[in-house]
């Protein structure tokens, strides 16, 4: 078996591949696991994978203690994935390719596998990340912006007796009633324009251009009424076959 792991800031996805590529179970862990805790992955019976592939923007000391437990279980194969200059067609915009979100360029390689013209790409995780890439390949650079959850964290770090329900709700494009209201739909709508206005620039020069779609909140940012829309919740993950091929 292949065991692919995408590791964010705040969580972790990951799917067990047969051999041949099949996918055989996945799912996601909502928090990252201490070390030494049972990773999601485990079960009673299932030999160790062969083979780990791991994108991973945690910290060297979980990546570490990461290793160290899938070598005691009997894993051979640990790769962890970088970003480089060019993978296939696609080519890094980034000045210094390697400083770029191995998470990023992932979802890159794996959109670029499934469109042979030009694309664009948003993450909505803990940050919200567009890219758009050209027709021949060519990425021409993205954005970062801060994710639904740290907007409304920042928006009530700084201010006082504003209380938001635990439960989302769908934004309506309409101005909220309450506060919790004014806080949770503003922000979706301040993401979604923030999208719709770069991907609709994007597409002056690229009509057909599609919008990959991913991330936890992808859904909430860039919903049906987005037009060319692709929604690949294991983006990332799909990216790493092509990055160690």
């Amino acid at each position: 078996m292949i065991l692919e792991l995408d590791i964010g800031n705040s969580r972790l996805k990951w799917r067990l591949l047969a051999d041949d590529g099949t996918r055989m179970e996945g799912g996601f862990a909502p928090h990252l696991p201490e070390p030494g805790q049972d990773y999601p992955w485990r079960q009673a019976g299932r030999a160790a994978p062969v083979r780990a592939r791991i994108a991973s923007v945690a910290d060297a000391s979980f990546n570490a203690a990461l290793v160290r437990e899938l070598e005691a279980e009997g894993t051979d194969c640990i790769e962890f994935a970088r970003s480089t200059g060019h993978c296939g067609r696609l080519v890094s915009g980034y000045h210094e390719p390697e400083r770029m979100g191995v998470d990023r360029w992932l979802a890159l390689i794996a959109a670029a596998g499934r469109c042979p013209g030009a694309f664009a790409v948003v993450d909505a995780g803990s940050a919200i990340t567009l890219d758009l890439v050209a027709a021949d390949g060519a990425h021409q650079g993205g954005w970062i912006v801060p994710g639904l959850r740290m907007m409304r964290s920042a928006l009530l770090a700084g201010t006082a007796g504003i209380r938001l329900p635990k439960v989302e709700v769908e934004a309506p494009a309409v101005p909220g009633r309450d506060t919790a209201g004014a806080v949770g739909f503003g922000t979706v709508l301040m993401a979604r324009d923030f999208l719709v206005r770069r991907v609709d620039a994007f597409r002056e020069q690229f009509p057909d251009a599609p919008l990959f779609v991913t991330g936890g909140d992808g859904e909430r940012v860039a919903p049906p009424t987005v037009s060319n829309r692709v929604v690949v919740p294991e983006l990332v993950l799909d990216g790493l076959a092509g990055a160690f091929a």
